[in-house]
């Protein structure tokens, strides 16, 4: 890793190549690495800053080299009642697209290669190593616009990172194309070429329904949304035709599901998670009435059933995980990411199986297990 200098010479090399860095003196961004909110990434022979803190106009995620700069991907405010949030956000004509229960990268072409990026503006070292077996095309596209960001979901039972994914993928994973940006701009390109980029591209998308209007059309939509809770989806992301006017609505079933999972690794996560899970779940019921005995009958199961058997086994706090490589090296960058992250890990087993590499691997959360002993063992706490 280059020592401190040398991160600041980089950092005042790239600001002197990358115009879509000079909208700010230089003097300012070196004051942003000075208080910790830029970092350096490397990945091989690509360098890279990333935005851990949000600087300016520019999001967290935000991520630059002398020649690219890609913003983070923006936070969508949430609604919980779509009769009214869709009246106050939408403008006709807007789309309705499934919301896939995955996480978020950004593919980019840097140089000869193509990268992806998590949220957060690491390079993800298992996006990276398998888009290729999900969107063979995606390589033609950005030859043809090298400055295109492709924003994707990575959804299924063989990630690294989420233990939740849509039912109907049933092994391994697939990556989701939901929008295009460009480089050193935020604007989102407009639904209608999205939409056509990916039928020419064959690329993997989630469902996209529209367009729609926000009164005219709330039945067609709670429709969508009692489907996709009885087919176990995560929920809706309403974009407009053009413009930044977006909301997003996740289904009873999605909050449900969030606190089956989330509830045994209290300690790890805030107390706040469960909370706003049910408030969500409530305004759920009051907006689909219809669920209230399926809510009222699985909730109390769904929050203790799996707890209980943790801490009556005394089972430790994990999870576990099985990924598939084409390459070694970038299932080694991703135990590298995780040391970075703080992650803890044990690899269970690792084996080649048709041109794979097969990992399986548990996350352990002491924070979560020390939470739960200490109440098993009798120590109290002032609330």
């Amino acid at each position: 890793m280059r020592e401190h200098e040398e991160q600041k010479e980089l950092l005042k090399y790239f600001w002197e190549k990358n115009p879509f860095l000079k909208r700010y003196p230089f003097e300012e961004w070196e004051r942003a690495y000075e208080k910790g909110k830029l970092y350096l990434t490397i990945w091989k022979e690509h360098e890279f800053f990333r935005l851990n803190k949000e600087f300016k106009n520019f999001p967290v995620g935000t991520f630059f080299n002398e020649n690219l700069l890609v913003l983070g991907y923006p936070s969508i405010p949430r609604i919980y009642i779509l009769k009214s949030g869709l009246k106050r956000y939408m403008s006709f004509p807007f789309y309705a697209e499934e919301k896939i229960e995955g996480y978020n990268v950004r593919i980019v072409k840097v140089g000869k290669d193509i990268l992806a990026f998590t949220r957060r503006g690491y390079i993800c070292p298992f996006a990276t190593d398998r888009f290729e077996d999900c969107l063979p095309s995606l390589a033609d596209l950005l030859e043809k616009y090298p400055d295109f960001v492709v924003c994707c979901e990575v959804a299924g039972p063989e990630n690294p990172f989420v233990s939740e994914w849509p039912p109907y993928i049933k092994e391994d994973i697939q990556f989701f194309v939901f929008d295009f940006a460009k480089i050193g701009r935020k604007e989102f390109l407009e639904e209608s070429k999205k939409i056509e980029l990916l039928k020419t591209y064959k690329l993997n998308h989630p469902e996209i329904l529209g367009p729609f209007h926000p009164e005219k059309d709330y039945e067609k939509i709670r429709d969508i949304v009692r489907r996709y809770h009885q087919e176990g989806r995560e929920g809706l992301v309403f974009k407009p035709e053009k413009g930044d006017s977006r909301v997003k609505y996740v289904t009873p079933y999605s909050n449900l599901m969030d606190l089956k999972v989330v509830f045994p690794f209290l300690g790890e996560v805030e107390p706040n998670f469960i909370t706003l899970r049910l408030i969500r779940l409530l305004l759920n019921l009051y907006e689909f009435e219809e669920f209230k005995d399926e809510v009222y009958e699985n909730l109390a199961i769904y929050l203790f059933d799996e707890a209980l058997k943790n801490l009556k086994e005394r089972k430790s706090s994990e999870e576990l995980f099985k990924v598939r490589f084409k390459k070694e090296e970038n299932f080694l960058a991703l135990l590298a990411h995780f040391r970075l992250a703080r992650v803890n890990i044990e690899i269970l087993r690792k084996t080649w199986e048709k041109g794979y590499l097969i990992v399986e691997f548990k996350k352990i959360y002491p924070k979560a297990t020390q939470f739960w002993s200490n109440k098993l063992e009798g120590w109290g706490e002032i609330d």
